[in-house]
């Protein structure tokens, strides 16, 4: 019947169902105006980077079942391919074969056109491959270390000569992603449990770019975050497609999927069910194949 508004503890705003305003609410909730939630992006689609073909991953408890069944699409540099479906067609699994977390039973992978062979999370960062997990606490984040240790533990190598870590590279890359993303804290040796879950989310983003991905799959990239912080991120994600990654995004907001893919893969039941172009897609026509 009402609605408050709270932000940083501090009571802001009431408003009447009658007076209900959408942008008025958002405004209200991260201090400022939001003209545009799904900012538009103009970058020239290049050529194939990435490439699944027929890729199945059998099922972890039940014998003689696939989880993902014979899946196959391709992914072009400064292209953002949307993965969409109900929750349980496949899309992560996928995903999460692709980086190695699980086991795939059959199909290749590749990449710049050359076959690569993926059987652990660090096949995948070697081979260009990065993930940013729908889950920031299980797979994401280390909550006892700082935003620093955060972001450099995953590209060690560019930062070491043997066993030795130079602190001044490591000091320097660290700050190079701590900008670029944003993140909202007096420096990076703040605790990572401490930062607001949006905040989380972009150091995770950050952390995945220092291992210098050639393909970025963000599953469920604003998940559980504020509205300020969704808009931060899908600026984050056109300027990478702007500076040529290839991107697959799993989401299950269709009207966030819809306004930041350039292509559609929509998953039943553990398989490609269709494919569409940003011309021929519809909240219908997905729906209908999912």
């Amino acid at each position: 019947d009402r609605v408050s508004i709270l932000r940083d503890g501090k009571y802001i705003s009431t408003f009447e169902r009658e007076n209900y305003d959408a942008n008025a609410i958002i405004a209200d909730m991260i201090g400022r105006q939001l003209t545009n939630l799904y900012p538009e992006r103009h970058v020239e689609i290049g050529d194939v980077v990435f490439k699944a073909e027929n890729v199945t991953i059998e099922h972890p408890y039940i014998a003689n079942r696939n989880l993902v069944e014979a899946v196959s699409f391709e992914v072009r540099a400064g292209e953002v391919l949307g993965l969409s479906g109900l929750v349980g067609a496949g899309r992560s699994e996928v995903c999460m074969g692709i980086y190695g977390v699980t086991k795939i039973k059959s199909g290749k992978l590749y990449m710049n056109g050359k076959e690569i062979k993926i059987n652990s999370t660090a096949d995948a960062v070697a081979n260009g491959i990065g993930l940013v997990s729908e889950d920031r606490k299980k797979y994401g984040l280390n909550f006892v270390w700082d935003i620093a240790n955060n972001i450099g533990i995953s590209n060690l190598n560019a930062v070491s000569s043997g066993p030795i870590v130079h602190g001044k590279k490591m000091s320097t890359r660290i700050m190079k992603y701590f900008d670029a993303m944003s993140v909202k804290a007096n420096n990076p040796r703040v605790n990572v449990g401490t930062l607001s879950g949006g905040n989380q989310q972009k150091v995770v983003i950050g952390r995945t770019l220092n291992a210098e991905p050639k393909l970025l799959i963000l599953d469920e990239p604003t998940k559980g975050i504020d509205v300020g912080s969704k808009n931060e991120i899908y600026q984050i994600i056109n300027e990478l497609a702007a500076e040529g990654i290839a991107i697959i995004m799993i989401s299950s907001e269709l009207p966030e999927l819809m306004a930041m893919s350039d292509r559609y893969i929509v998953m039943a039941e553990g398989r490609v069910a269709g494919e569409l172009s940003k011309g021929d897609a519809s909240t219908a026509k997905i729906m209908e194949l999912a």
